[in-house]
Formats: C-alpha cells, sequence, structure tokens
C-alpha cells in the first residue's frame, strides 16, 4: 500500500503546502491511517476516523505537556520554566478532567452569545476603519491591510489590554508560538529562548494586570476570566494569563487564515459573491462553507494513551495521530462534491471539522464566525469589484496551519 502510494513523506513538501488537498486525498483514499517514517506517527484522512478520534479523550490525549516533558532534557526543562509552567495550563493542551473544570470556567467567562451581540458593533466599526484606508483601484495585500490587523484589534481590545499596551503584547503572543511553527531563518535554539523570554514577561505584565482588575472591575475579558466562578471554584492566576495568551494566538492566527484563505475562495468563483450580495441571509453559511473548503487550520495532534487499532492499523500506545481536519472536510464519503464551493449548499457548524468537534471544540470559534460575516458581508456589498492581483500565490511552510503569506487584491 506505501509503495504504491509513492508519496513524499515530508509533510513541508512543495506539493503538501501548496495543494494539501490533493496530497492528503490520495492518502484518503488509498491509506487513510497511513505511517508517515519522517514524522514518526500516523496521519489520519477520512472524515470518520478523524471525528472518532477527536470524540475519544480517553484513547487519545491532547497533552501536549507530557510528550515534551518525555523528549525533553533536564537541562532543557529547566531553561524553559516560565515557558513550560505556561504551556502546561493551556486549555488545548490539557484532557479532561482537568480540561473539564477549565474549560467551564472560561465558557462563563468568553464569547457568550450576549457578549458577541454587545462586541459586533465594535467589530464593524473596525472593519469599517481597515477598508476606509485602503486606496481604490491600487493593490493591496488584504492579509496586512485587514486579515491580520482586524483579528488582534479585536481580540486584544475584547480582552482588555491597555491601547498602548497592544503591539507588545502582540510581539510576545508571537513569540510564544514560535516553537509551534516554522520560523526560516531561526532555530529550535533561537525559538525556544525567545519563548521562555515572552512568556516570562507576558506573566510579569499579566499579573499587574490581574491585580488591577480585581481591585477595578472593568467590562473586558479579562475581568470576566478574574470573576469566573462555578461552585466555589475559581479560575487562579496562571490559568487567567496562560489562557489570555492562548486566546490572543488562537484568536488572531485563525481568524486571520479564515479571512485571506475565504476572500481567496470567493475571488476564483466570484458567482458566489453575487450570490451572496443577492441574498444576505446566507452570510452564515458561506462561512462555514469557507471553513469547511479550506479551513484556517489544517491539522490537529493527538497520541494514544493505549495499544489500539483504528481503521485496520494497529497503533502503539505513545504514539502520535496527526489528524488532517482539512482532509476530512473534503472526504466524499461525508460531503457531496466536496471539492466544489457552494455557499448554498448550507453546511452548518456540527458537519465539518475547522474547529475540531469534542472535548476540544474551539473555545473562540463564535468569534471567528462572527469576524467572518462582519468582515465578507461589509466587503462584498460595499465592493463592487474585487480582483486577484497575482498569479501566484505562497503559502507559509506549516503542517498545522493554512496561512497565506500575502493576498494581492485591488478593490473598488
Amino acid at each position: 500500500m506505501v509503495q504504491a502510494l509513492q508519496i513524499n513523506e515530508d509533510l513541508l513538501c512543495p506539493e503538501a503546502i501548496e495543494d494539501p488537498y490533493a496530497y492528503f486525498g490520495r492518502l484518503r483514499a488509498l491509506d487513510p491511517v497511513h505511517w508517515n517514517p519522517l514524522w514518526q506517527g500516523w496521519i489520519v484522512t477520512r472524515y470518520q476516523d478523524v471525528v472518532d478520534v477527536l470524540h475519544d479523550a480517553v484513547r487519545f490525549s491532547s497533552n501536549r505537556m507530557a510528550y515534551l516533558d518525555a523528549h525533553a532534557s533536564a537541562e532543557k526543562r529547566q531553561a524553559l520554566t516560565h515557558y513550560f509552567a505556561m504551556l502546561s495550563r493551556w486549555l488545548v493542551f490539557i484532557d479532561p478532567p482537568d480540561h473539564t473544570r477549565l474549560r467551564l470556567l472560561l465558557q462563563k467567562a468568553s464569547f457568550t452569545p450576549r457578549q458577541l451581540a454587545v462586541w459586533r458593533p465594535r467589530i464593524q466599526a473596525i472593519v469599517d476603519d481597515l477598508l476606509a484606508q485602503i486606496e481604490p483601484g491600487t493593490p493591496v495585500d488584504f492579509v496586512q491591510a485587514l486579515a491580520f490587523p482586524l483579528p488582534v484589534l479585536v481580540v486584544s481590545e475584547i480582552l482588555g489590554f491597555p491601547p498602548e499596551d497592544r503591539e507588545q503584547v502582540r510581539l510576545w503572543t508571537t513569540d510564544v508560538a514560535l516553537p509551534f511553527f516554522l520560523a526560516l531563518g531561526m532555530d529550535a535554539r533561537q525559538k525556544w529562548a525567545r519563548a521562555e523570554q515572552a512568556a516570562k514577561e507576558f506573566g510579569a505584565y499579566a499579573r499587574d494586570l490581574l491585580r488591577d482588575r480585581k481591585q477595578h472591575p472593568r467590562d473586558d475579558l479579562l475581568t470576566a476570566m478574574v470573576q469566573a466562578e462555578h461552585r466555589g471554584d475559581f479560575l487562579n492566576e496562571d490559568e487567567v494569563v496562560a489562557n489570555a495568551v492562548l486566546l490572543m494566538i488562537a484568536g488572531h492566527e485563525t481568524t486571520s487564515n479564515l479571512l485571506a484563505n475565504g476572500l481567496l475562495v470567493f475571488l476564483r468563483h466570484p458567482e458566489q459573491i453575487e450570490l451572496l450580495r443577492r441574498q444576505p441571509d446566507l452570510i452564515a453559511p458561506a462561512v462555514e462553507e469557507c471553513l469547511r473548503y479550506d479551513p484556517p487550520v489544517t491539522a490537529t495532534v493527538r497520541w494514544a494513551t493505549e495499544d489500539l487499532q483504528l481503521a485496520g492499523q494497529s497503533i502503539t500506545a505513545g504514539q502520535k495521530l496527526l489528524l488532517v481536519l482539512a482532509a476530512a472536510n473534503r472526504d466524499p464519503e461525508q460531503f457531496h462534491a466536496p471539492d466544489q464551493f457552494d455557499i448554498a449548499r448550507r453546511v452548518t457548524p456540527q458537519q465539518h471539522t475547522a474547529f475540531a468537534v469534542g472535548t476540544h471544540y474551539c473555545l473562540g470559534a463564535p468569534l471567528a464566525r462572527q469576524e467572518g460575516e462582519v468582515a465578507f458581508s461589509t466587503l462584498f456589498q460595499r465592493c463592487r469589484t474585487l480582483t486577484l492581483a497575482t498569479d501566484r500565490l505562497v503559502y507559509k511552510p506549516m503542517v498545522i496551519a493554512r496561512a497565506l503569506e500575502r493576498l494581492p487584491v485591488l478593490l473598488s
């Protein structure tokens, strides 16, 4: 089976980065649970297998810290004290029952329907301001003009970071995320060192901010996290600090990719833009179709907690699995004509895997959806002509995310 595939096992090879749907689609068709000798783990590409693993938090762990601890020397753990302490409290790296407690408290603080309704006018105002800065008829990089700054401004404002501190907070959170992304021109030692320094500096900064929020509460997410309570239980200071960083990283990276990938697919299917203009009530399913068709997150990782069978393959306890969300979303067994972009198919949030499913369903998904709805609705109603201004697109070389380096467009 593997020999018949004759596939390039390098997950960062050009064909995997430029067209992951064809690359992982071959695996889905011929070897849906595939052992990758270079990555030293299993590549899972079929929709039902991906969903089954995501729903099974007992046999498949999200605890990345256990993996890092097992592979890190005592010297490395000592050098990364602040960083490892922060990551160990991230919601996405914790298994039940600790995850259940932490998620329940964070849900009480963040992204409730009431909060989303309150934030929508502010998101609209930010989109209006960013679009007003674009000069009509002049090529502009949509990533830098809107897809990148919109989620940064929104999530930093929602969390409650002072305007004068937001750029520094963004830099800290970018450095914290470095070990999880390929940073060209930077070796592993540099990435770990910058991540540790950022975790240390942000931790000290945020703790001062939290002490102020306890004495002087405000209408922001940091205050809500400090005050979140369930049956006498509260988030401790370290949990608030760690997950504030996580919300900044996830809230920015995911939404930025959604906006850029979504606009690109619309530009390649202009009839769908016209359909949305005629039927603006399709905006919610349009965003869901963008998420299904070209999701912002390509894959996520789990670790087997015991020896088990998956789709006829023998998985050994401790082995890692790359769950390819993007391939699951193009599975013809789950979606009719999956390679067709069709906003009228009215795909629902429960049908695709862009934000995962089960225990670790993305906490910030409602906010990302709202930003997508506001941005695309406003863009297509105000800009009568939108044109892709390049014939060569470059994606960042990453396994877990689908991110354009630039998206040159002409708007008028």
